[in-house]
């Protein structure tokens, strides 16, 4: 009888400990990563209201989209910027995402498109926006 149950109850041992999640990591279930993929450095600004806005989750969907009427769209409409030099070819922009931050927005059309985003405020509650530079173009003195 003992070498009935011994098999049962190592087979029923090794059953309970493959299925055992103990050790196994959770997942976080958060839809969006705020700093995901982003360099620290990108659209970097003291100005607390900018950041909270930068860093706030979104729901993107844009279709064909030309490049200089991203602004216009909700997840972006807002955004106090300034073209300082602008493409000469404007790409459309198709992007479909349940939840990304502003600045990962921002910072995957900047990559894509070649384009340089520079944060601007005055320090004394004056005017903030954001500069955007076409990077194909090069300054000549």
């Amino acid at each position: 009888m003992k070498r009935f149950f011994a098999p049962l109850l190592l087979a029923a041992l090794v059953a309970g400990m493959s299925s055992c999640s103990l050790l196994e990591e959770k997942p976080d279930f958060k839809p969006v990563a705020p700093r995901g993929v982003v360099p620290q450095e990108f659209l970097f600004t003291m100005h607390a209201p900018l950041n909270a806005w930068l860093d706030t989750p979104v729901v993107v969907h844009m279709d064909e989209v030309p490049l200089n009427k991203i602004f216009e769209q909700p997840a972006l409409r807002g955004l106090n910027h300034r073209w300082a030099s602008v493409p000469k070819i404007m790409p459309k922009i198709t992007v479909h995402r349940i939840a990304i931050t502003r600045r990962q927005l921002l910072w995957s059309l900047a990559q894509d498109h070649g384009l340089q985003m520079i944060p601007v405020h005055d320090g004394h509650g004056g005017e903030c926006y954001v500069e955007i530079r076409n990077r194909q173009e090069r300054l000549t003195f």
